[in-house]
């Protein structure tokens, strides 16, 4: 339980915060006899929370944030003392200047445990200053991940400060000892070496990538972490060069996946990370959802079934952000349409060009211009196969994502293939 206690001034809170630049949504109408003010903690990653009633009372409190967007800040979902699984969640919009906050009930389900929508509240406020720079703010934290390279780099400190410096130049030599070596190629190898081979240590490689753990002919092999120059990460299993085992891969974007690996693809059981919110648990081959998975969005709502090479097959169950599930093939389709007894005609067209995840999510650039061409195609199609009148009523329509490579390149995003399909009633 929170503790209520009386402060005299608002500014009282303010200036107890400890970081160099601060933002807030103050003065939210929370409703008529309660005022609400939050700082963002970037310092500490939180939400600082002061509610006011209209007779003095404040009650002040923390929550964790859980991710931080151009426009808006969400909070973790957090425990209620409403109920044993009652919980809620803030999204704090500069944009609009207002405060959502949602409640839900946590109900557990045979594969997963599903938050049902108890009740939505939406603040505005008087007063917001949300101009942060997401990027700025991402490259001053210092990461779980980062944390474990540096821990590795001092353990390997440790190992060899009682191992004697490698002598000579020829390297067939070296052996039970820690030493430098250049490659032809302009790698560069620092670590313990053995039978003229490191075995343990670090590789610097050409355009800026690092690795650091063990090796078997000059390779990553066991456990290790490798950074590419572009800020993607990748700590875990190795086998002769390739990601291979159990690991983690964390990308600049945002996305991230823990399970497993085959020669550098995300392949076996596994989850995937996105940087909206949206969660993948299940098998993958090759680099893509392949297998019996849940795919869970980001308000809630989630596919549990088949995918095959990325893409929801089959009759799965839907997860509505309700909580009630239903038979469907995918997100889109709660329930089976009737259009007997009407003069239909099916459409289906796949766009030329794949184009970014964002792009598409967020309706911007290529994405949209994708998205305009196929919308418009759709109605040219509609009147070709109405001719000779022309006429029909949209029964039925959507643009899906048909396929889609989650690892196109290193440092590059989630593409997908778009395609806009649906059915139309001639008249």
């Amino acid at each position: 339980m929170r503790n209520f206690f009386i402060i005299i001034l608002v500014s009282t809170l303010l200036s107890n915060t400890s970081f160099a630049d601060m933002y807030f949504f103050k003065e939210c109408k929370i409703s008529n006899a309660v005022m609400g003010n939050y700082i963002i903690n970037l310092k500490k990653n939180t939400i600082e929370v002061e509610l006011k009633t209209a007779d003095g009372a404040i009650q002040n409190f923390s929550d964790k944030i859980k991710s931080i967007e151009a426009n808006k800040i969400i909070s973790e979902k957090i425990k209620s003392a409403k109920g044993e699984a009652i919980y809620y969640q803030y999204f704090l919009n500069s944009k609009s200047k207002s405060v959502i906050k949602l409640e839900y009930k946590k109900e557990s389900g045979i594969d997963m445990e599903i938050f049902k929508l108890n009740g939505k509240r939406v603040s505005y406020c008087m007063d917001v200053k949300g101009n942060w720079d997401k990027e700025k703010i991402e490259k001053a934290k210092i990461s779980k991940e980062e944390k474990e390279i540096l821990k590795a780099q001092e353990e390997l400190k440790k190992e060899q400060e009682s191992v004697f410096i490698c002598q000579g130049n020829d390297l067939k030599q070296w052996t039970n000892c820690k030493g430098s070596y250049k490659a032809e190629s302009g790698h560069r190898y620092k670590g313990l070496f053995k039978n003229g081979k490191i075995i343990k240590g670090i590789s610097r490689y050409l355009g800026g990538a690092r690795y650091i753990g063990d090796f078997k002919n000059f390779e990553p092999h066991g456990y290790g972490t490798f950074i590419w120059a572009n800020g993607d990460k990748y700590y875990g299993e190795w086998q002769n060069g390739k990601s291979h085992g159990n690991g983690t891969k964390v990308w600049k974007n945002g996305r991230k996946y823990l399970g497993k690996f085959k020669n550098d693809k995300l392949h076996g059981e596994g989850t995937l990370f996105y940087p909206d919110g949206k969660k993948y648990e299940g098998e993958f081959v090759n680099g893509k959802r392949h297998g019996k998975g849940t795919f869970t969005y980001s308000d809630g709502s989630a596919y549990i079934g088949t995918f095959n090479s990325g893409i929801e097959q089959g009759v799965g169950d839907c997860v509505s952000t309700e909580g009630s599930i239903v038979k469907c093939k995918d997100k889109e389709e709660t329930q089976a349409k009737d259009f007997s007894g009407k003069d239909t005609r099916k459409i289906e067209i796949v766009a030329r060009k794949w184009v970014r995840i964002s792009q598409y999510e967020s309706n911007t650039k290529r994405g949209k211009k994708i998205m305009d061409k196929l919308k418009a195609d759709f109605e040219l199609k509609a009147k070709e196969l109405c001719l000779p009148k022309s006429n029909y009523n949209v029964l039925e329509k959507k643009i899906e994502v048909l396929d889609l490579d989650e690892t196109p390149a290193y440092g590059l995003e989630t593409k997908v293939k778009l395609g806009a399909n649906g059915v139309v009633e001639c008249i």
